[in-house]
């Protein structure tokens, strides 16, 4: 694999590599597990958006 990193964070792919990345990119599918976090991290934003921003954890102990 031919992978460059530099020092202010940059990556860079180089031939296949950067070829196979921008087909997965374009053409890729996210699994289905994917999509269920994605769903239940946008849940979990709206509903700490609509309690003001404010965090609640309730303990349990088992």
């Amino acid at each position: 694999m031919a992978i460059t990193s530099h020092a202010f964070g940059r990556v860079t792919l180089t031939d296949q590599d950067a070829k196979t990345f921008q087909a997965q990119v374009t053409y890729g599918r996210p699994k289905a597990a994917a999509v269920e976090a994605v769903k239940r991290g946008v849940q979990v934003s709206r509903d700490f958006k609509e309690a003001g921003g404010k965090l609640k954890i309730t303990l349990k102990r088992g």
